[in-house]
């Protein structure tokens, strides 16, 4: 049992070794500048508002909202049972959010049907808000960006008082070291599609 802990966390350790702060390596193909450039304008207003931080930061990036929105975080503040459960069928400002791969982390969880959705939701030009680890027994939510020429996902953030882009370049990775994770997709609404 421990020598399966140890390897679950030198997985974790490995996948997070690609997390970077610096905007210098954001030169890989597919990326998007206008997606690159809202995650560096924006910010984490408080210490447990990551979920809607990113939904602000899709929000912005397709145009819903100005730089200066943060009333997702706002009503939120520092709240510590959150989910993205919480944004599940909502529609804000156009766009509607879904919850999607809820299972368990487990060795059975879908990861392939994971990675078949994150890909077909960056062709279609759309971002996707995942939830990763920061840390032993920390989580954080990122923005899935784009896919890279091998294979590999890469993912931005915000953190609270810092000013730096938080970015990690082996998302697959850390997924399968992890044995899965959750996503917060989204579609324009219908109203808006008109």
């Amino acid at each position: 049992m421990k020598i399966g802990i140890i390897i679950f966390l030198l997985n974790i350790f490995f996948a997070i070794v690609g997390f970077q702060f610096t905007s210098d390596s954001y030169k890989q193909v597919g990326n998007d500048k206008q997606f690159y450039a809202t995650v560096q304008k924006h910010r984490q207003i408080y210490s447990m508002s990551c979920i809607p931080s990113s939904v602000e930061m899709v929000l912005k990036y397709n145009k819903k909202v100005s730089p200066d929105y943060f009333q997702l975080q706002e009503v939120w503040k520092d709240k510590a049972d959150g989910s993205f459960q919480n944004f599940d069928g909502k529609t804000i400002k156009g766009l509607t959010f879904t919850c999607r791969f809820r299972e368990p982390r487990n060795r059975n969880f879908p990861i392939n049907s994971l990675y078949k959705v994150i890909e077909d939701e960056l062709k279609a030009g759309r971002k996707i808000i995942i939830s990763l680890p920061s840390g032993p027994d920390f989580w954080h939510i990122y923005v899935l960006d784009h896919k890279t020429e091998d294979g590999e996902f890469v993912a931005y953030s915000r953190g609270y008082n810092d000013n730096n882009v938080l970015e990690i370049r082996k998302v697959k990775e850390l997924i399968k070291a992890i044995n899965g994770t959750d996503i917060l997709t989204y579609k324009l609404s219908d109203v808006d599609k008109e």
